[in-house]
């Protein structure tokens, strides 16, 4: 069998590299652009839950209701991490 030439074993190599590099670019746009649609879809269900005068745009009184929603969550979820912490100190006792 003959030894491929110099070139060719350059230029393979070289085509090698830039698809090794090129996947994972295309990939991350795939990643980006799906994590944009995402966020505009967020963005439009919130604007949909508390524009309540419906004019687009959320004015003072509606980002307060969202920040009170978004507290009030934040409270139920550490009073069950705070449950379950005490749940699990109570069964390691046993």
């Amino acid at each position: 069998m003959k030894k491929p030439s110099p070139k060719l074993v350059a230029v393979f190599s070289l085509f090698t590299v830039i698809c090794a590099l090129a996947v994972p670019a295309v990939r991350a746009d795939e990643k980006s652009e799906a994590a944009a649609a995402r966020k505009a879809q967020r963005e439009a269900e919130t604007l949909k839950k508390y524009d309540a005068n419906e004019d687009g745009q959320l004015d003072d009184t509606e980002k307060a209701a969202k920040k009170a929603d978004k507290e009030k969550a934040k409270a139920e979820r550490d009073a069950k991490k705070k449950e379950r912490a005490e749940k699990k100190a109570a069964d390691d006792q046993k």
